[in-house]
């Protein structure tokens, strides 16, 4: 009997798309993740409402005051609600093996700032917004815009990229 090896997500690959531009170079880390309600009665009209998992969106990106860097996009967008797609294989187009979520958030206070003597890696920061409803998972169609991981420079033996 053959054992079946299923692709696993690792920390090579990304799209994140927010209002249609992707901002992969600038993030280290997210999380999409499900909570459940803290409310003391879940009423029927929550119930009738659907799941009762409240989704949350957790960002670690890196501080840049380039102009088309993410941290400046987010202090611009404090508190409005935007669209999101995420692609965590970087992958443009959607399928069943690569698939991509989808969904809206409200973007929380504007990004601190910080950093520290003698850093070389540079300054971050870290937001957590709430999703609207559920994210859907969308396995088909293409949905993300240009700047994708497939869009970026292939490494090449002499290290330049192609």
């Amino acid at each position: 009997m053959a054992i079946t090896k299923n692709t696993r997500v690792t920390g090579t690959r990304l799209g994140l798309t927010f209002d249609g531009v992707d901002y992969y170079s600038d993030i280290g880390k997210f999380e999409l993740t499900p909570s459940t309600s803290d409310k003391d009665i879940v009423t029927f009209a929550d119930a009738a409402a659907g799941s009762a998992a409240a989704w949350t969106l957790k960002l670690t990106a890196i501080i840049s005051f380039d102009p088309a860097a993410f941290w400046g996009w987010v202090w611009e967008h404090a508190g409005e609600t935007v669209g999101f797609i995420l692609a965590p294989l970087g992958n443009r187009e959607a399928s069943e093996k690569a698939p991509h979520f989808t969904g809206k958030v409200k973007i929380g206070t504007k990004p601190g700032l910080s950093s520290e003597a003698g850093d070389t890696k540079g300054a971050t920061f870290e937001a957590e917004w709430d999703v609207e409803g559920e994210p859907e998972k969308v396995t088909t169609g293409s949905t993300m815009g240009t700047g994708s991981m497939e869009d970026a420079p292939k490494p090449s033996s002499t290290g330049v990229g192609k």
